[in-house]
């Protein structure tokens, strides 16, 4: 299995609209996904206009949300697990996985920005492959994401790159 990519940024600054786009991708090359969200909120899993919702839309054969009370399928837990916990349990050696959030750990990450907001913003994350905006980049080095295009042909190399 490829290691998971993470997309993580602060809340609408694009992941869940990326994490959309790459589904395109990977239902075009026929690759079986995951998608494994965290939210810190008492957020429900499935409901119209929710982002659970669309990423199943998109055409991940697995979604999974974790939250501090519960990981759905309602399953109660003391703690919310890691990122590798939930990868060894849910997600089949098959798919690629795909993270939102989960920012300690220790995988690759994209991060999207916002408007203003620099590498020094996320100077404790590790494993960071690229920074990127939905937005006009404002510093050197940041990806321009401000179309599925342009986020689509980015994962299309990044998955090339992992021999996909």
């Amino acid at each position: 299995m490829v290691a998971p990519l993470q997309v993580v940024g602060f809340k609408k600054s694009g992941k869940t609209t990326t994490i959309n786009d790459f589904l395109t991708i990977l239902k075009q090359l026929n690759v079986p996904v995951c998608v494994l969200k965290h939210d810190a909120h008492r957020a429900q899993m499935d409901q119209p206009g929710t982002d659970t919702a669309t990423f199943a839309t998109s055409g991940a054969q697995t979604v999974l949300l974790a939250t501090n009370q519960a990981v759905m399928v309602r399953q109660q837990v003391p703690q919310l697990p890691n990122a590798a916990q939930l990868i060894a349990t849910y997600a089949k050696p098959e798919q690629f996985c795909l993270l939102e959030g989960f920012k300690t750990a220790a995988y690759p990450k994209l991060v999207l920005v916002h408007s203003g907001e620099r590498p020094s913003n996320f100077a404790k994350l590790t494993q960071v492959v690229a920074y990127a905006s939905l937005t006009p980049p404002e510093f050197s080095g940041c990806l321009d994401f401000s179309t599925a295009a342009l986020r689509q042909a980015w994962f299309t190399a990044y998955l090339q790159k992992a021999g996909i």
